[in-house]
């Protein structure tokens, strides 16, 4: 799950895993939309938002949660609390093994 910074579920790093709306006003305040850009830029009322993001109203659609993760530049999955590991991690993870396998054959000469 991603954490703002380790990975974790929740969004703001606490350990608590928060509701979707929690995350949809997190990810909101860090992109720095206000209610009402933000609610412009979901074809929403500000209202509509509001309710969301204090749990009033559940983000029960996927395709309204794939607007609002695409209008915070977010993964969907992050919105959901679920595992997320961008392609770039599993890459670099896997040339690193390749390098400890290399270096690991590698053989010095302490004489």
């Amino acid at each position: 799950m991603t954490r703002h910074g380790n990975g974790s579920g929740d969004a703001v790093g606490d350990g608590e895993l928060l509701p979707v709306g929690r995350r949809v006003a997190y990810w909101r305040g860090r992109r720095k939309l206000s209610q009402q850009v933000f609610a412009d830029r979901l074809g929403k009322s500000k209202s509509w938002v509001d309710k969301v993001e204090r749990g009033v109203r559940s983000l029960d659609r996927v395709s309204t949660l794939q607007e609002v993760a695409a209008v915070l530049r977010i993964d969907t999955a992050v919105l959901l609390g679920r595992d997320v590991q961008p392609s770039r991690v599993v890459e670099r993870t896997a040339e690193v093994e390749r390098i400890r396998e290399a270096l690991s054959r590698y053989e010095i000469s302490l004489a």
